[in-house]
């Protein structure tokens, strides 16, 4: 390797490319989370190219001094040098704790995880029953379709659960009617819980099992005119009562007050056609 004057040495050699190396290291823990074995292959990559200047710069200033006799200017390009190997050290380290930093999830993939904490939804190991309890929130629908196609030996959805999402009810309804699956409650159904009990196939409860019933309120302290509670009262009766229930019964369920809950006797049930066995 021939060496270069000192001067020329460290500004191309060292300061320059040096320079370059920072910048880049600087964008990389900035913006990318590198994979662990990526981020080792370059802090090697990056160590080999360090002791290349070193030695670069050393042969340099072996001749400066052979012909000049000064030290002064090569004791500040071993100093160059130092800082060189401490801000390399530093960014290296940067670089590996980012890499083996657990990624939080996006905003969307949080409330995601967030609605799906307030229910659980699982397959028994034979693949023949889906259970559900908890609270109806957004995303329960798609859920249920992916369970569909993914378990297609599904026949029958078992139910628990206060209520929740009159909108993702009527979207998870659809999806239970649409695959002719059976429903069974041996606890507590209640409120929009009881659209996905009515869309089964079969219906019926289990020793626990209960079913309660309530009009709708808006969960709002203003108030929305493009919503109709009555109208939207009427789109479950006629869906209830397409699914077999008895008109008369499917009509007392809208008289009970929001604040209120009505849990028929099995008896009441089996007479309003709300349960088949």
């Amino acid at each position: 390797m021939s060496a270069l004057p000192l001067t020329r040495s460290l500004a191309l050699q060292v300061v320059l490319p040096r320079g370059c190396l920072v910048l880049g290291w600087l964008a990389l823990n900035q913006w990318i989370r590198l994979p662990v074995p990526l981020a080792f292959v370059l802090m090697a990559a990056d160590g080999l190219f360090l002791l290349w200047q070193a030695r670069a710069f050393q042969l340099s200033a072996d001749a400066h001094v052979r012909s000049t006799g000064a030290m002064m200017p090569v004791w500040g390009g071993y100093l160059v040098l130092l800082f060189a190997g401490f801000a390399a050290l530093i960014l290296w380290w940067d670089a590996l704790l980012i890499a083996r930093t657990v990624a939080e999830p996006a905003y969307a993939e949080q409330q995601r995880l967030k609605r799906e904490a307030k229910y659980s939804l699982s397959v028994t190991e034979d693949g023949l029953v889906l259970v559900f309890d908890g609270e109806i929130t957004f995303g329960l629908t798609k859920r249920l379709r992916q369970l569909a196609q993914d378990h297609p030996d599904i026949e029958q959805m078992e139910l628990a659960g206060p209520g929740g999402l009159i909108a993702e009810a009527r979207g998870a309804a659809r999806v239970i009617r649409d695959q002719g699956w059976n429903t069974y409650a041996d606890g507590l159904c209640a409120s929009a819980c009881t659209l996905l009990f009515a869309a089964g196939s079969r219906r019926s409860l289990g020793p626990a099992g209960q079913l309660g019933f309530h009009s709708y309120a808006l969960q709002s302290g203003s108030v929305l005119p493009h919503i109709d509670i009555r109208k939207e009262q009427q789109k479950d009766r006629a869906f209830l009562v397409g699914q077999g229930v008895r008109a008369d019964f499917a009509s007392s369920i809208f008289d009970v007050p929001f604040s209120g809950l009505w849990i028929p006797q099995a008896g009441e049930l089996l007479a309003g056609g709300v349960i088949t066995d």
